[in-house]
């Protein structure tokens, strides 16, 4: 852009650039407003894709064979859970080198978008296919050299600005006393679910020492894997909310097939049980995260994954002041045992539109969205919360052009600031590596690209009135 040029272009966003210029100490609300606004594209035009120069791969490190003769040993969770217990030294990790999504979470300026994908450590990736082709589900999970392998390698492809350790939901189950386990055709499934508020006595309410000794897997996959990003990127934890797990604990399997009928039921049948067990599966949650924190997770996150099953009125009433809990205590327990403060974020899938408002005045850090939601009307909900999304996964089985057009689009309405770019779901098995990589490369050019202009801009605004 020439000097001439730049100076047209700075008169026109002149009114804008002293509005800001006027802001040099603005409250924590005009901060917020800054950060969010848009920048028009009256400015150089972007060229898209790999010409903005974002390199997309980090080096890659193939350790695949060298592991096969440490991978093929055999063990169940609790009995690995007996070896790694008495591990009570916390490990000195690498320091954190990429820390964008820590600045975004926490409303610092960050000079591009940062990334990452719910389920990008998943079979459309032919070196994940590599494992789930050898080992079962619940090895893998369990196993903490195959967990690590799983949770680092989406890093390594299409160098994401985190990591989230590969487990699952329902790891949390057996320590609550519920039995589970994969079931050819119907996926996960409980062996005795939960059938009237008689059954509650079959569920347990475990101790932090609990959480430690029955889920080592999970915290040695988790220190594991924050060595081995070696401060590449950060180390997300991860646990189901209390509705979720509950919806599987009563109904006995998923509820794509069900429509959690069951578990719906038992709400509206048994409302004093239901809040009874739901309070339980809240303080394990808090101690599970917590947990995890202290094995290396440099961020959380609790996923409710059946949100979108009940009502407004029901999850107002059955999992909002749960998960609003959550981070609450999250929070204090970090404080008074000494660790780090780390982001927490939550994930209300299908229930954005009407839970937003909500949890936009709970203690989480970030609110991640699902696709029904429009990011201006999520920003107006929520205008001093971090949000994350929302792209219609659905877009990544379009051609390359159509993903770099829904992806600019989707940054134009949430803006650079306050913002981690995801999904509104999850990776399928069935995508293109190079098209989820096209959304990748696009987020980072685009939101660098509209970055740099807007400094530019700035600039010759100051320049202009100097």
């Amino acid at each position: 852009m020439t000097a001439a040029s730049l100076v047209g272009a700075a008169g026109l966003l002149l009114a804008g650039s002293l509005a800001i210029l006027s802001l040099r100490a603005p409250t924590q609300l005009q901060t917020s407003t800054i950060r969010h606004s848009v920048v028009r594209r009256n400015v150089a035009p972007y060229r898209g894709g790999h010409g903005a120069g974002i390199a997309r791969r980090l080096p890659s490190v193939n350790r695949e064979g060298s592991a096969v003769g440490v991978l093929c040993a055999r063990r169940s969770a609790r009995a690995h859970a007996a070896d790694t217990a008495a591990a009570a030294a916390a490990p000195e990790f690498p320091a954190l080198q990429n820390d964008l999504i820590i600045r975004a979470a926490t409303g610092q300026p960050t000079e591009r978008v940062p990334i990452w994908m719910h389920r990008q450590a998943g079979r459309y990736l032919p070196e994940f296919r590599n494992f789930s082709d050898r080992f079962p589900f619940m090895h893998r999970c369990s196993t903490p050299e195959i967990a690590t392998r799983l949770t680092v390698q989406p890093v390594e492809r299409y160098g994401l600005d985190a990591a989230i350790i590969f487990s699952d939901i329902l790891v949390l189950l057996p320590v609550l006393g519920i039995e589970w386990g994969m079931v050819k055709g119907k996926g996960p499934c409980v062996q005795e679910p939960i059938n009237s508020p008689e059954d509650l006595i079959r569920v347990s309410k475990p101790s932090q020492a609990d959480i430690k000794s029955e889920l080592g897997y999970v915290m040695e996959a988790l220190t594991r894997s924050r060595m081995e990003l070696d401060g590449r990127a950060t180390l997300i934890g991860f646990s189901g909310a209390p509705w979720t797990l509950l919806g599987y604990m009563v109904q006995g399997e998923g509820a794509k097939s069900t429509q959690a009928v069951k578990a719906k039921g038992f709400l509206y049948q048994h409302p004093d049980a239901a809040h009874k067990l739901l309070s339980t599966i809240t303080d394990a949650v808090v101690l599970y995260l917590v947990e995890q924190v202290r094995a290396g997770a440099q961020m959380v996150q609790v996923f409710d994954s059946w949100a979108g099953e009940l009502t407004p009125s029901q999850f107002a009433e059955f999992s909002t002041p749960y998960l609003k809990a959550i981070a609450t205590k999250v929070k204090q327990s970090l404080k008074d045992q000494g660790l780090p403060q780390v982001p927490v974020s939550v994930f209300p899938k299908g229930a954005c539109s009407h839970a937003l408002k909500d949890l936009a005045q709970s203690d989480y850090d970030v609110v991640s969205l699902d696709w029904g939601i429009d990011p201006a009307v999520a920003r107006e909900q929520a205008p001093n919360k971090v949000l994350q999304g929302n792209l219609d996964p659905s877009i990544l089985y379009l051609p390359k052009e159509v993903i770099q057009t829904h992806t600019q689009k989707m940054i134009n309405s949430f803006g650079t600031q306050n913002y981690i770019a995801n999904l509104g779901y999850a990776v399928d098995k069935s995508m293109d590596p190079e098209l989820v990589g096209s959304f990748v490369d696009e987020v980072r050019g685009y939101s660098s690209y509209l970055n740099n202009n807007q400094q530019e801009l700035t600039q010759a605004a100051e320049a202009l009135v100097a």
